[in-house]
This record gives C-alpha cells, sequence and structure tokens, in this order.
C-alpha cells in the first residue's frame, strides 16, 4: 500500500514500467535498456507492439498495489483511521494482505500545519490541531494498524540541511561519503548538516531505523 502524500507519484509512468518488464520476461530475458530509450518506449506505450503481452499477469500485479493520495494532514488522518478496513475489504474482495506499507513525504505538510496552527478557519474562528496532535494522532493511529495488520512501514520524508556548518565542511562530509563508495548511510556515521524537523512524537514513537539517503 501506496500512500502519496507529496502528491508526485506517477501511477502512469509504474503502470507502463510493469508492462514493460512482463513484455522483458515474456520474451525470456531482461534486457539493459538505455534510459532515454526506455522513457521513449513507455511513453509511446510500445506494448501494443508485443502480442505476447500477459494482460492477465499486469492485472494481478496492479490488484497488489494499493495507492492513496492525500492533499492535507486531515485527509490523511482520516486515511489512517479507515485503513483497518480498507484492508480488510482487500482481504475479503481479493484475498490480498497488505505486508508493506509505504508514506512518501511524511513531513510533507509539516510546513503548512506549522504556518496555519494559529489561523482562524472563516468566521468561526476555530483554530487547527496543534501540530503536536496531528503527529500524536499518525503515530497513534498507526501504532493502532500494526496491531491489527502487522507489517512494514517505510516513510520517506525531505532532508533539510541545518546552517550550523560552512559550506566547506559540508563539502569535506560529503567528499567522505563519496570517497566512501555508498549513497545511504546512518544518521550518526557522518557528521552531516542534518537537521530534523519532524515533531519528537513522530522520532521516538515511530521510527526504529533511519537511513540518510543523500543524491551526490
Amino acid at each position: 500500500m501506496f500512500i502519496d502524500l507529496d502528491c508526485r507519484f506517477d501511477i502512469l509512468r509504474l503502470s507502463k514500467m510493469l508492462k514493460h518488464r512482463i513484455n522483458g520476461q515474456s520474451n525470456g530475458s531482461i534486457k539493459k535498456i538505455d534510459q532515454e530509450h526506455m522513457d521513449f518506449d513507455l511513453w509511446n506505450n510500445d506494448t501494443k507492439k508485443n502480442p505476447t503481452y500477459d494482460e492477465e499477469l499486469y492485472s494481478l500485479c496492479m490488484r497488489r498495489f494499493l495507492f492513496i493520495r492525500c492533499y492535507d494532514s486531515f485527509q490523511f488522518l482520516a486515511t489512517l483511521k479507515t485503513l483497518h478496513y480498507r484492508i480488510q475489504k482487500e482481504q475479503e474482495l481479493h484475498g490480498i494482505s497488505v505486508h508493506i506499507l509505504m508514506i512518501d513525504g511524511i513531513g510533507a505538510f509539516h510546513w503548512i500545519d506549522r504556518a496555519s496552527t494559529f489561523m482562524p478557519l472563516g468566521a468561526t474562528n476555530r483554530k487547527t490541531p496543534s501540530l503536536q496532535t496531528v503527529s500524536e494522532t499518525v503515530v497513534q493511529e498507526i501504532r493502532k494498524l500494526l496491531l491489527l495488520h502487522p507489517m512494514l512501514v517505510i516513510a520517506t520524508k525531505a532532508t533539510i540541511f541545518g546552517d550550523r556548518y560552512s559550506m566547506t565542511e559540508t563539502k569535506r562530509n560529503l567528499g567522505k561519503l563519496d570517497a566512501s563508495n555508498s549513497r545511504s548511510i546512518s544518521s550518526t556515521s557522518l557528521q552531516l548538516p542534518y537537521r530534523e524537523y519532524m515533531p519528537s512524537v513522530w522520532q521516538n514513537g515511530c521510527c526504529h531505523h533511519r537511513v540518510l539517503w543523500i543524491n551526490l
């Protein structure tokens, strides 16, 4: 199950990449294709050219991928509160259990919620829930869900680099990372100018492992 909070996930591209892979398997091998040619083929829907395309396999794969998009914290909270029933329905209809929950952009609404905490909504002067309250509710709902449906939860968020380090020191530390030929490191292995912005209830209540991923 993939919950898209950044609203950038391209489900159409996933569909076409899956078809491309199925075509490669039906031909007996999956060849390594140049990215530019692959993009051209995908967007031109070259699956129609291959008569051996397995539509049944494609449908089976797509049924195993559940996609949800949320546009604000309220939709995200509503999704978490009803996720148990949605998973139950999928189990009853298709016999599919959810084993991995991916939340893309757990901090997507952080700054919006932070800015609007004390802003009145309409003429009622009703205030939005605090950032801490939203985070606490998210953690509580995820914990409840895991009690009913044990699964692996993976959440991503944007990385913010603080200003405590000079640019020279930042480049020096990133150079060490590049020299080690590693793109993923633990947050404590190098003193990078990394600044955590999620509330402590999320950091301490939900995260068991953290990976800092940097594109060099």
